[in-house]
């Protein structure tokens, strides 16, 4: 009978995701760029490439350079065959043959992203600092250009002397649009918390054909410049759309907040088709952070290997935040649904986290109601007792009256 269950549910994945498959045909060819940067590039791009098809109109390829230090010279691209190319690099010199390439794209037409730590780059290329328009860091000063920020609802080019770059500690903090109506954020709210993320300040560059769409107050209480500091943007470059994104932070470990933040996702997926086509099809987000609360994105899927990264999340979830760890689990369990003793090892999960004290209310609710045709006779006396859980009791009835169906 388990097993026929097992099957049951394995047929109702399989349907559902068919459907989503179906539901939109992707259509626009995106291209990141990475394999060198001072962040934690080998998960950041693997985050972008799955908020770009979760979009459902981006096939994605990942291009990784060589190692830092190693020969550049095979490093060669042709962006030409891409609507968006995603900038997720920050390392050595592009081979001279993949610049031009890049300068070219762009000049004729092409869409370009830069994410968070891509404006670091290459700060002596000066078609690089014009496509960026601001960027950071890797000894940019006056020299580079203003610093760009924004008083009283006005523009300020500023050209005092000074480092380019720099920012306090993360922290949540504010996204204020600035261009509402353009396509990237017409009908999202003007005013919204980023998750806790880097807030990038005393950006310099060119900043010619530049719009600023949204900044963000850099507090001093944070280590900031007190002032309106840009956060997303977009530079004109020949006939090409570049939108750039200070948000996104990744560092070392498994949870990126910054990067899992409704807000950040659905202005990079916006900001990626607007890049690649001048115009911005996609439905407005059915859920989006507001000025009180941030907002984790509910569909990112597994780019970790099995659940252990996951078991925090599975113990701590709670409304508004990332129903990822929950997708893993039932991913893994489809997948094993044959190895009895994969299956064993999950049923012992799920069981140990019903138990356990440190896992919170909504997150039981959440196995007791989707994990619990799992359930083998060492469940039922943990259902009898999580039906004394005024909070949990209607949840564990239905996995007691589940599992006593078997």
């Amino acid at each position: 009978m388990k097993q026929i269950k097992i099957w049951a549910v394995l047929a109702v994945f399989a349907i559902a995701a068919t459907f989503f498959s179906c539901t939109r045909q992707a259509s626009l060819k995106a291209l990141i760029v990475t394999g060198q940067n001072n962040h934690n590039w080998q998960k950041s791009s693997l985050y972008l490439k799955n908020i770009l098809e979760k979009s459902n109109i981006f096939t994605v390829d990942i291009s990784v350079s060589p190692e830092k230090g190693k020969d550049m010279s095979e490093f060669i691209i042709d962006f030409k065959k891409y609507d968006v190319v995603v900038l997720d690099y920050n390392g050595d010199s592009w081979a001279e043959e993949t610049q031009t390439n890049f300068v070219n794209y762009v000049n004729d037409g092409g869409g370009v992203v830069v994410y968070h730590a891509a404006d670091n780059a290459f700060p002596d290329w000066p078609e690089y600092n014009e496509i960026i328009g601001l960027g950071g860091w890797e000894g940019r000063d006056e020299e580079s250009g203003p610093y760009v920020y924004i008083i009283d609802g006005e523009v300020v080019r500023d050209n005092s002397s000074g480092r380019g770059g720099s920012h306090g500690q993360q922290h949540e903090f504010a996204v204020q649009a600035f261009q509402p109506e353009h396509p990237i954020l017409k009908g999202l709210p003007e005013k919204w918390l980023h998750a806790k993320d880097e807030l990038y300040s005393e950006l310099r560059g060119p900043a010619r054909n530049f719009k600023i769409l949204a900044y963000a107050f850099a507090d001093e209480k944070y280590g900031g410049t007190g002032r309106n500091e840009p956060v997303l943007m977009t530079i004109a470059y020949g006939k090409g759309r570049v939108f750039h994104t200070v948000l996104g932070h990744a560092g070392n470990g498994n949870f990126f907040p910054a990067m899992e933040c409704a807000g950040f996702v659905v202005t990079l997926q916006r900001g990626a088709e607007w890049a690649a086509t001048g115009k911005v099809k996609q439905k407005l987000p059915a859920s989006f952070p507001t000025e009180s609360k941030s907002l984790q994105w509910e569909y990112f899927e597994d780019v970790q290997d099995g659940i252990t990264p996951f078991l925090s999340r599975l113990e701590k979830y709670e409304p508004g935040k990332s129903y990822e760890a929950f997708n893993v689990l039932r991913k893994l369990v489809a997948e094993n649904s044959g190895d009895e003793q994969k299956m064993a090892e999950y049923q012992q999960l799920v069981l140990n986290l019903l138990k356990s004290g440190k896992t919170t209310v909504e997150s039981k609710k959440v196995l007791l109601k989707e994990f619990s045709w799992m359930a083998n006779d060492s469940y039922i006396a943990v259902f009898e007792q999580l039906k004394q859980n005024p909070e949990l009791a209607g949840e564990a009835q239905y996995a007691l009256d589940r599992a006593r169906l078997d």
